[in-house]
């Protein structure tokens, strides 16, 4: 069996080694061949040290390869006898082991630049842009060691966005620094010089006491390098900083550049799916919301008066004249002007141009980016032949003091500018720069659309041509169209066709659903356009070269960009100026009753003592047809869509939109749903930001209006001082929750990641002060290994110094996921906790009834509280989210058994506390200075009113 079983053992081996390739034995072979030779050559060096005796086994040629070189060591390590005699012994054994380390060492770097290269290595640890590296500038600035961290600050390069170099570096701070921490480092040497001596007292007393050569503790062959290293540490070398401190800042250095890489190894990954356009959250077209478009029954209110006048000056002006000196019918001269005052900076000094024959960035060249204001009136320009040609000179005294020496017959229209592209570079628009443009260019489509001068012939002719004594006028001025009489409706009336028929509300909703379908077509065609060609968005190199420190800088566009968008899109063309005839008449109200000149009856040319307002001339004639275009539009409302449950949604949304600005709320969950959240709550604050900017001036007035009345009559005062407090308090609550959602919480990422760069460098300012008592922490001669017992979590604050830089930039990257996440789930189940918690369900009988009392709006009031429980969720869930910036640093080293922390991991939460301070900062502010102006509109309003009061009783 024997036999049997050792030639089956012999055919198994020729097999293995002659059909397979051997490559395992052949790689043990290699590694493990030629080291047995050098483990007996170093027991024969141990022997002629007496560390061997002879005859050992060691020493037998014949056992080459029974035994490795940690046999020998160990062996040779315990025939050590720490005597002063045997110093020979210690000093060849321990050259012996550090010939072997360095051995190790070696290969272990030739391995590491065989696997990495280097390349790779200095792609991990070397910042290839120190120069605007956020973090070398702020290590440069705070200790100053010129050629370490070579940034702006040291190099003498211009800063990014610096005006000037720092100046000579070190800086005079920097030199006192150095000198303090050298100052410092040799008060602990000397300190550590005395444990020194103490241990060698300590040994010699303990020697002899216990007869053992340098006492019992002195049994470890650490405990000399370990003192050695402790005084290396302590010895101070260039600029007044020890080998400690050089350490701790190399550490920071290699650490910093770690996660550089790291950060741009990260959005080079996104670029590589994206494009050029890429950006840290790996997407486009989800970083835009969609703006709830603007009301445009204002703007259509105003193109329909200016409409009105400008056919009322032509028919008045027609009766006024005899007839050889009448126009053609179809000849008006009001025109659209832009006009303005040149101020002494600009430097094209034009005061009007045509708006006929100027397209947009003529006009912005025209206003050198600032407002449009476009003038319907009578230029005052006058062209006069002269022997050296034809000048222009203003002969109508009207218009010599008039912008741009322009009569505002009609009015002024106002078109704000949000960004004035254009006047610099038209080559690529953005979107709220198309935003604009398509505004501009829907008034001058206003001007010419014939429908308003439809409602105007028929209108105004019916309450100006009065000269036959009729209470219509001729039907030849009837279209019969959208809600204006035709000639179905004339009537015979002493012998000719009138029109008595009033032009119904048809016309004024039918104008309103259709600009409405038009501008909100065209702003979701541009918003279509924009989100997917804009580069905007992208992460530019200028913030890739600050490093990992400049991470957080990108988050903050995602507000910028979503403010401008909807800045240019709610910002509508308005009316800035009413029609002169219309002015005259409020003005002319508001220095003999103020309270008239105000509301609804502003315009009504008659005193509230039921005296007539005579206008001198032309305006006279017009001022009461005027007042009826304005009564049209504004007596039932401008948007008779807005009161029902249509697509201008309820009444109680409407409400509610108006005081707090919530009309992107109700779209978080519905149009902007796949929005990115941090789109979605900046488009949110910035609706509730400029509600309460406009709540503020409503409640200013209001003030006002109460304290006048209260002068004149109690009881009207109090109902206006009590709507004047409510909204001023809306106004700031509004104001805080835009505050916090519109500008912190988009801040949100910047904030926290700046501060843990900070914390960072705190820690390591730490670590300065801190290295002297760690190299003292050394000075022990018990415990095993180089660190002992003491010294061990210095080490791992070293290592925790190196590492928070990249665990701070994997923070960031797992707040915004998870946030996003989140959010994008919360949307998805929204409607199903929404319905469940409500306890209702839609009725298919109230669908068809339709009916408007409240019992039947429960949907929607429940739908407004819960989309305002919805933004305070997700607002709640991006500050638990970007928490994690500060988190994962601070808690990541107990992976590692490291229950060390440093000072900054103790601060306090700078985002919370930010939010905090704004938000009460905002409500105590905003209540001081709401009552601040309520009682100054109110005082003098009052005393106003009770000086006219005394006038009053003067004159009778």
């Amino acid at each position: 069996m024997s036999e049997t079983g050792a030639k089956t053992i012999g055919a198994k081996q020729v097999a293995s080694y002659v059909i397979l390739p051997g490559i395992m034995p052949r790689l043990k072979y290699l590694f493990t061949s030629g080291f047995g030779y050098i483990a007996f050559l170093m027991g024969q060096i141990y022997s002629m040290a007496r560390l061997l005796p002879a005859g050992h086994p060691y020493l037998n040629p014949n056992n080459i390869g029974k035994f490795g070189l940690r046999h020998v060591i160990a062996e040779a390590a315990n025939n050590i006898v720490f005597k002063r005699e045997n110093i020979d012994q210690i000093g060849i054994f321990s050259l012996l082991l550090i010939g072997l380390v360095l051995l190790v060492l070696q290969f272990a770097v030739i391995i590491l630049g065989l696997i990495f290269g280097p390349v790779m290595a200095q792609s991990y640890f070397v910042t290839t842009n120190p120069e605007a590296d956020i973090a070398f500038i702020l290590l440069d600035q705070v200790f100053g060691v010129p050629g370490l961290f070579n940034s702006c600050i040291s190099t003498g390069v211009l800063c990014p966005g610096a005006q000037s170099v720092s100046g000579a570096f070190p800086w005079p701070f920097h030199t006192a620094l150095h000198d303090l921490f050298s100052f410092y480092s040799y008060g602990i040497l000397v300190i550590a010089t005395l444990i020194f001596l103490y241990f060698v007292v300590v040994v010699i007393l303990e020697t002899a006491t216990t007869g053992s050569p340098f006492g019992q503790r002195f049994q470890n062959i650490w405990v000399p390098i370990r003192l050695i290293m402790a005084i290396g540490l302590l010895i101070p070398l260039n600029h007044g900083l020890n080998a400690g401190q050089y350490i701790t800042l190399f550490t920071a250095k290699v650490g910093s550049s770690f996660a550089t890489n790291g950060w741009l190894t990260y959005n080079r990954a996104i670029a590589a799916r994206m494009g050029p356009n890429a950006n840290p959250v790996g997407e486009r077209e989800s970083l835009i919301g969609i703006p709830t478009p603007p009301n445009v029954a204002p703007l259509i209110q105003a193109m329909t008066l200016v409409h009105s006048c400008a056919f009322a000056h032509w028919l008045a002006d027609l009766n006024l004249r005899s007839d050889a000196d009448k126009p053609p019918q179809n000849t008006f001269y009001i025109r659209p002007y832009l006009v303005k005052n040149p101020a002494s900076w600009m430097q094209n000094k034009q005061i009007q141009r045509p708006l006929s024959n100027t397209n947009y960035k003529q006009a912005l060249k025209f206003t050198e980016g600032g407002p449009i204001i476009i003038r319907f009136g009578k230029s005052g320009f006058t062209t006069i032949a002269t022997p050296g040609g034809p000048v222009q000179s203003v002969t109508d005294p009207d218009a010599i003091n008039a912008l741009g020496h322009v009569i505002p017959h009609c009015g002024d229209i106002r078109i704000p500018i949000m960004t004035a592209q254009s006047f610099h570079n038209d080559t690529d628009p953005k979107g709220p720069e198309k935003v604009q443009r398509y505004y501009y260019n829907l008034i001058k489509d206003m001007w010419t659309d014939s429908r308003f001068e439809d409602f105007a012939r028929y209108y105004m002719t019916r309450a100006i041509n009065n000269n036959k004594g009729q209470e219509g006028n001729p039907c030849t001025y009837d279209v019969g169209l959208n809600g204006i009489p035709g000639p179905a409706d004339a009537e015979t009336v002493g012998g000719e066709q009138v029109c008595k028929k009033q032009i119904s509300a048809v016309w004024k909703q039918t104008m309103i659903d259709d600009y409405k379908a038009t501008v909100e077509a065209k702003i979701l065609d541009i918003w279509n356009k924009y989100v997917t060609t804009t580069n905007e968005m992208a992460i530019t190199q200028d913030v890739l070269d600050r490093g990992w420190g400049g991470a957080g800088i990108w988050f903050n566009t995602i507000a910028g960009v979503n403010g401008r968008f909807m800045d240019a899109v709610i910002n509508l063309p308005v009316i800035q100026t009413y029609p002169k005839a219309m002015e005259m008449v409020r003005e002319e109200k508001r220095a003999h009753d103020a309270a008239s000149g105000t509301g609804l009856h502003q315009f009504q040319p008659l005193l509230s003592n039921d005296v007539p307002i005579i206008l001198p001339g032309i305006e006279g004639k017009i001022a009461d047809p005027l007042n009826g275009v304005f009564m049209y539009w504004n007596w039932e409302g401008q948007d008779e869509s807005d009161m029902a449950d249509g697509d201008g949604g309820n009444f109680i949304e409407n409400a509610v939109n108006l005081i707090f600005g919530t009309e992107a709320m109700f779209q978080m969950t519905d149009t902007n749903s796949q929005t990115h959240p941090l789109a979605q709550l900046a488009m949110l604050g910035k609706g509730l930001v400029e509600s309460s900017i406009r709540n503020v001036a409503t409640a200013t007035v209001s003030s006002a209006f109460g304290g006048l009345l209260r002068a004149v009559d109690g009881t009207p005062a109090q109902v206006i001082s009590a709507v004047s407090g409510f909204i001023q308090s809306t106004a700031f609550i509004g104001l805080t929750a835009g505050l916090v959602l519109y500008y912190i919480l988009p801040f949100l990422p910047f904030i926290y990641f700046f501060f843990a760069v900070g914390s960072w460098v705190k820690g390591i300012f730490e670590a300065m002060v801190a290295v002297p008592l760690w190299a003292l922490a050394h000075m022990r001669i018990d415990g095993e290994g180089l660190p002992g017992q003491s010294a061990n979590n210095g080490y791992f604050l070293l290592f925790e110094i190196f590492l928070r830089p990249i665990l701070i930039v994997a923070g960031l990257v797992a707040a915004i996921a998870i946030f996003t996440a989140q959010v994008r789930v919360l949307n998805f189940i929204w409607t199903l906790v929404t319905d469940n918690l409500a306890g209702h369900e839609g009725d298919p009988l109230i669908a068809v009834l339709g009916s408007d009392d409240l019992s039947f709006q429960r949907s929607k009031v429940d739908g407004l509280f819960f989309t305002i429980i919805y933004a305070i969720i997700v607002y709640m869930m991006a500050t638990a989210a970007f928490k994690l910036i500060d988190n994962i640093p601070k808690e990541i080293l107990r992976w590692m058994s490291g229950g060390v922390s440093a000072f900054a991991d103790q601060t306090e939460d700078p985002a919370a506390g930010l939010t905090r301070y704004a938000a009460l900062g905002g409500l105590t502010a905003g209540q001081q200075m709401a009552g601040a102006i309520q009682k100054a509109g109110a005082d003098s309003a009052g005393a106003l009113g009770g000086m006219l009061a005394r006038l009053g009783q003067g004159t009778r």
